[in-house]
């Protein structure tokens, strides 16, 4: 298995915030946006050194606690700074953004590093439709529309013409051609069947985030199935799994931070399914590990997690086991993370990544 960092780029004071959506720009200092930007590279860059195979970027808007609204931007600075590892922009929201401007982004970040990206296709949490004034109506056809012209931009060696439901060029002609041909790696960031089944009978990736073992294999299988019936056997690299960690040296250091959490009230609403300590000794004997309940932000989607809970907890030995567990049940070969928790700060973000390094990714190595 290969290990991604999730590079949220968070506001170093996000504790402070509302637990709202969109998080008002009054709470931004300019001094420390700029330190929380150096803090975030400086996080991909400990990433590289202690051996993650990928860094992810992601589109979100009005948010001080993911603050990538264009991460081709954020991406582009990382990767001049993280010259060898994988930079994967998952992704941009298609149904608000131009179809042509992805693609042209989408090239130039892989000629920016030399043929190292992946890219995103996503649709998006529906408060993110309101900031582009985008009608939620349109969104999956909006989305479906913009795979097509994209993936036909980054593909087409002349000129051409588009004539669509949402989009209309009277000339499309995308440089520079991507460094990896025909295309980057693609994974499309999804759980609806629609779209699940494009992925399939294209040949693209499958992300899915922050879902429960259980249901994660019912959305893989079907990719699978449907990937069979066009033709082809996906790879380690084409499933890729999303999700929340805290990893301490011990289970009982995890437990203590989560019942800290739990005890700060995080949000309005903490319907607490497991206790901590069932969720690890379920781990800890191989059984399906399942701990929801932490809202990270509003209920409308903001904030890594939603209200899914922290997916991944524990000590090194048990996190592994949980990773472990959507591999083996779901052929998940990439496992993306954000390390930034609300009340983690910078310096125990770097802990946590070293210790990650050290004593969790050699065991992935051997998945």
């Amino acid at each position: 298995m290969k290990a991604s960092l999730f590079a949220g780029m968070g506001y170093s004071e996000r504790h402070k915030f509302p637990f709202t959506w969109p998080v008002p720009p009054a709470y931004a200092d300019p001094d420390i946006s700029v330190r929380s930007y150096k803090e975030g590279m400086d996080e991909c860059e400990l990433a590289e050194a202690v051996g993650f195979d990928w860094l992810s970027f992601s589109e979100h808007h009005y948010s001080g606690r993911i603050t990538t609204g264009t991460p081709a931007v954020i991406a582009a600075a990382v990767a001049e700074r993280c010259k060898k590892i994988k930079i994967a922009v998952l992704g941009h929201l298609l149904p608000l953004n131009n179809p042509v401007r992805v693609a042209e982004e989408l090239a130039l970040l892989d000629n920016l590093t030399d043929g190292r990206l992946v890219a995103g296709f996503l649709r998006g949490t529906p408060n993110e439709d309101q900031v582009y004034s985008v009608n939620p109506a349109e969104g999956r056809g909006r989305l479906l529309e913009s795979m097509d012209l994209i993936l036909k931009a980054l593909t087409e060696p002349q000129p051409f013409s588009w004539e669509g439901r949402y989009y209309q060029y009277r000339t499309v002609s995308v440089w520079p051609r991507t460094v990896q041909q025909p295309v980057p790696p693609v994974i499309v960031g999804t759980r609806s069947d629609d779209t699940i089944r494009y992925a399939a009978e294209n040949r693209l990736g499958l992300g899915v985030s922050f879902l429960p073992v259980d249901e994660v294999a019912v959305i893989t299988n079907k990719y699978r199935h449907w990937c069979e019936e066009a033709g082809w056997t996906p790879g380690p690299d084409d499933i890729v799994y999303r999700g929340s960690i805290y990893v301490a040296e011990t289970d009982e250091l995890a437990s203590k931070w989560f019942e800290g959490l739990m005890r700060s009230k995080p949000g309005p609403n903490i319907p607490l399914r497991r206790t901590v300590a069932e969720a690890i000794q379920s781990a800890r004997t191989g059984g399906p590990f399942d701990l929801r309940g932490l809202v990270a932000g509003s209920p409308e989607g903001d904030v890594v997690g939603n209200a899914l809970g922290i997916n991944f907890l524990g000590g090194p030995d048990t996190v592994v086991k949980q990773m472990k567990e959507f591999h083996d049940r779901c052929g998940v070969g990439v496992i993306d993370m954000p390390f930034q928790q609300n009340n983690v700060d910078h310096k125990a973000v770097l802990e946590e990544l070293a210790l990650f390094g050290k004593h969790v990714i050699p065991q992935l190595r051997e998945v």
